[in-house]
């Protein structure tokens, strides 16, 4: 029975150690083909991804190595920083999930006006917009980058001015609108869908990570049946 016990306990910490690793090999290799292919150009986004993943990489070796060996020390810092991650993890998808609207909307004010010209007119070019909200927010610093987008160059329109949404008829009551959408909306719901599948992955994965803590207490505790001996750091303070 302690035989069948220890079995499973390591089988499953290694499978939870291999998949973590294909997780730090994706978050790697994804930003960086993303970067090369002029998909993202933020450095600093992908260096984060990439620094995420390498992370995540070496300490599910770790993870892997106390599994396999049976090293208490190992599985002693494994321990450790999984309770760590869990509980980081755990706190900021509670905040993710719990996130209301007035919060989501001060966030994008402020990351919108914070923002540098470069940043704004991608955003601008990937939604096809023009402006924040072409209100009081775009009111604390000009707008660029709209003469060249495809709801602007579509009706013959070439100042930034004339891109922002506007009655065809200034005359008319009744007036269709034409020009630019402000990107407020787009932006708010992209944002909204992010956060709420964020903040669920991050649920999940925090839970993994507490089934690791368990199984790595209940592995460490128990006995390898292949040793007649135990010794600290091979397998011993085994009941």
């Amino acid at each position: 029975m302690g035989c069948c016990s220890f079995t499973r306990l390591k089988s499953s910490l290694v499978l939870l150690n291999i998949l973590y690793m294909l997780i730090a090999l994706v978050l790697i290799a994804v930003p960086a083909f993303a970067y090369s292919m002029n998909y993202f150009t933020s450095y600093s986004l992908i260096a984060s991804l990439i620094a995420v993943g390498a992370f995540l990489f070496l300490f599910s070796f770790l993870g892997l190595c106390g599994a396999l060996h049976h090293h208490q020390v190992m599985l002693f810092f494994y321990m450790v920083v999984l309770g760590l991650l869990c509980i980081v993890q755990f706190a900021s998808s509670i905040t993710l999930v719990a996130i209301n609207d007035d919060q989501k909307h001060d966030i994008l004010n402020r990351s919108w006006a914070n923002a540098n010209n470069v940043s704004r007119i991608e955003v601008q070019h990937a939604f096809d917009c023009c402006g924040y909200d072409q209100n009081t927010t775009d009111a604390l610093g000009p707008v660029t980058g709209c003469s060249d987008l495809p709801c602007c160059t579509d009706l013959y329109l070439t100042s930034e001015e004339q891109c922002y949404l506007h009655p065809e008829n200034s005359t008319a009551a009744n007036s269709t609108l034409v020009g630019c959408e402000p990107c407020k909306a787009k932006i708010e719901e992209q944002f909204s869908y992010a956060v709420k599948v964020s903040g669920t992955v991050g649920l999940f994965f925090a839970f993994t990570e507490l089934i690791g803590i368990i199984l790595a207490i209940q592995y460490r505790n128990t006995k390898d049946p292949s040793r007649t001996l135990s010794f600290p750091g091979h397998g011993g303070f085994a009941k």
